[in-house]
């Protein structure tokens, strides 16, 4: 059997990004995330704040913290 489906949902596991962009990712999935477990996985949305935020390129965060606030 094969899976066609987005098997993570459009998330990307931590794992795979070098020691200390893994550590950035983690501070931001634990304060910006809104689960109460699993963190290993950071959404697109999440994944673009944090290269906006290393790359110094605008990024609107209320937006994203709003869009957050109305999935839960």
């Amino acid at each position: 059997m094969k899976c066609t489906d987005d098997i993570f949902g459009g998330k990307i596991n931590k794992i795979y990004f070098p020691m200390c962009y893994k550590f950035l990712l983690h501070i931001l999935i634990q304060c910006l995330s809104n689960r109460l477990s699993g963190y290993d996985m950071a959404s697109n949305d999440l994944i673009g704040l944090m290269v906006a935020h290393l790359l110094n390129k605008p990024f609107c965060v209320s937006r994203y913290l709003f869009s957050n606030m109305k999935r839960t």
